[in-house]
């Protein structure tokens, strides 16, 4: 039995995330990068499914899914993932000889990594014959593996924000519900903020040059200047990238849960199958036993009657015999 990785993937349309399965990942040294595929099972036409290809990054421990941005990079990628293909369909045949230039390659080990969550529109996507999807998972769990490779850029990961003003935070709860606003939609490019100018103090010109000069009062109150307006901003920024990533590893966490229990459930039904199984065939091994039991006792019968007609038969050639031997005297005499 073998279980399946799969992803968390939100979808325009959808409020609810769906899961994709994990076809493989695969890094590319030539261009220093890496590669998701993943699939959703959808059946494009009859005996065909669409999967999808994602750029894979790595920082420090942990992920990130992207679209491939380079046009270059994506035709690198779908040159790899052809030869992955043409290994997958002839694996437990004798493979062809080779004719195009070979893209030298790895199986990325995604085995315990943490994957974020992605939007199937932003990857691009490719269809194939849908027998291969099955043995391009069971090559990647099969192949040998090695480490992604780093990326030497930093990333910053995309959020999402309302397009309503957001106001400087008041109080604990107004951070958490923008949080829970941020985690319920998907990830893209942030959009920026509105923010008002901050209102100037004109003084008026003194109407007679030698007049007395007003003493001077405290300024009106104005409101929060830009700068530090744009500083809380990143303050909420940063504490709404924190409760995503925090609100993203429970998830994993409660998804990595799940396979486990849906394991344990698909191993105790198997084992209660061969236990099944198994009682049904001592109850046919018992059965058995008896039917041979029986014919036992019916031959060791029938063995005692044909004994019985043995010894009846021999006496009854030497009673033949003796009645032959007195009509031969008596025919003598």
């Amino acid at each position: 039995m073998m279980l399946l990785r799969t992803l968390v993937l939100e979808r325009n349309g959808q409020d609810a995330p769906v899961n994709g399965a994990l076809l493989c990942g695969f890094a590319v040294g030539q261009i220093a990068s890496n590669f998701l595929v993943y699939s959703l099972d959808e059946e494009v036409e009859p005996g065909s499914s669409r999967v999808y290809i994602a750029a894979l990054r790595k920082k420090l421990e942990r992920y990130f899914l992207s679209g491939v941005e380079s046009k270059e990079d994506l035709q690198i990628a779908m040159h790899v993932f052809k030869q992955i293909l043409m290994l997958a369909a002839a694996s437990g045949t004798k493979a062809a000889g080779v004719t195009e230039t070979q893209v030298p390659y790895h199986f990325v080990d995604l085995r315990g990594c943490k994957l974020p969550p992605a939007r199937p529109e932003d990857h691009h996507s490719v269809t194939i014959k849908k027998a291969l999807v099955m043995k391009v998972i069971t090559l990647g769990m099969n192949a040998s593996t090695l480490p992604a490779i780093e990326s030497t850029s930093l990333i910053v990961p995309s959020i999402r924000f309302s397009s309503q003003m957001i106001s400087p935070p008041k109080a604990a709860s107004s951070s958490e519900a923008d949080a829970q606003s941020v985690l319920e939609h998907s990830v893209e490019e942030p959009r920026p903020l509105p923010v008002e100018p901050p209102e100037t103090v004109v003084q008026a010109e003194a109407p007679i040059a030698n007049a007395k000069e007003p003493e001077p009062s405290s300024p009106p109150p104005s409101k929060l200047p830009a700068p530090m307006e744009q500083s809380a901003l990143f303050e909420v920024d940063s504490t709404l990238s924190s409760l995503a990533r925090v609100a993203h590893e429970l998830t994993q966490q409660k998804l990595a849960a799940a396979e486990r229990e849906t394991a344990l459930e698909q191993w105790q039904n198997r084992l209660l199958q061969e236990q099944n199984q198994i009682g049904e065939q001592v109850k046919d091994l018992e059965q058995r036993t008896f039917q041979l039991r029986d014919q036992s006792q019916d031959i060791q019968r029938k063995t005692e009657t044909l004994a019985a007609l043995k010894s009846q038969l021999s006496g009854l050639r030497h009673t033949l015999r003796g009645m032959l031997h007195e009509l031969d005297q008596a025919l003598d005499s």
